[in-house]
């Protein structure tokens, strides 16, 4: 375990590592994403910063951090001013802030790969099979239901968003 330094990056049997559980279709495409099982966030990330600042020393009965289905390891990397040896807890909340920024990280990907303008005239529902094939994740209808959904809610906010600009534009005219 690491004093604040790791002695070695490539040994992750010595560092903490945490389970987070996800939705199906998020933990492989955030595994395939960081190329790890464990997954390790890179330096600086928003998702180290949210570990860094909710460790914590365990309760007494603290007992959630344990693998299974759905779950994804995370390597809790080293920190400067919080030493992990002692600080191996992440409260529920917590949790879900992480797995906020993760889904947040996710919704962001899928939005920039999809939404380009020679996506247009091709079918979404091919362009989606294609997107989640490239990123690692189950071939099912769930998933494919599910990252459907997210792309056509943020599409229909862009696409108000956009409206209400045309309407001031038009009114100071």
């Amino acid at each position: 375990m690491c004093e604040n330094k790791p002695t070695n990056d490539n040994n992750t049997e010595e560092r903490l590592i945490i389970y987070l559980a996800l939705e199906p279709y998020l933990a492989q495409w955030l595994m395939t994403r960081h190329e790890g099982n464990p997954v390790e966030f890179p330096r600086n990330s928003a998702e180290n910063d949210i570990l860094e600042i909710y460790l914590s020393k365990p309760p007494i009965f603290a007992s959630n951090n344990h693998p299974g289905e759905n779950r994804v390891p995370i390597l809790v990397p080293c920190f400067k001013h919080k030493n992990i040896r002692y600080n191996t807890y992440l409260s529920a909340a917590s949790r879900r802030v992480l797995a906020l920024c993760i889904r947040k990280r996710f919704s962001i990907e899928l939005w920039n790969d999809l939404f380009k303008f020679g996506n247009i005239g091709k079918r979404k529902q091919d362009i989606i099979w294609a997107w989640m094939e490239t990123h690692g994740i189950e071939m099912n209808d769930t998933n494919w239901n599910t990252i459907a959904k997210i792309y056509m809610r943020k599409r229909n906010v862009y696409r108000q968003t956009l409206r209400r600009q045309r309407q001031k534009e038009v009114k100071q005219e």
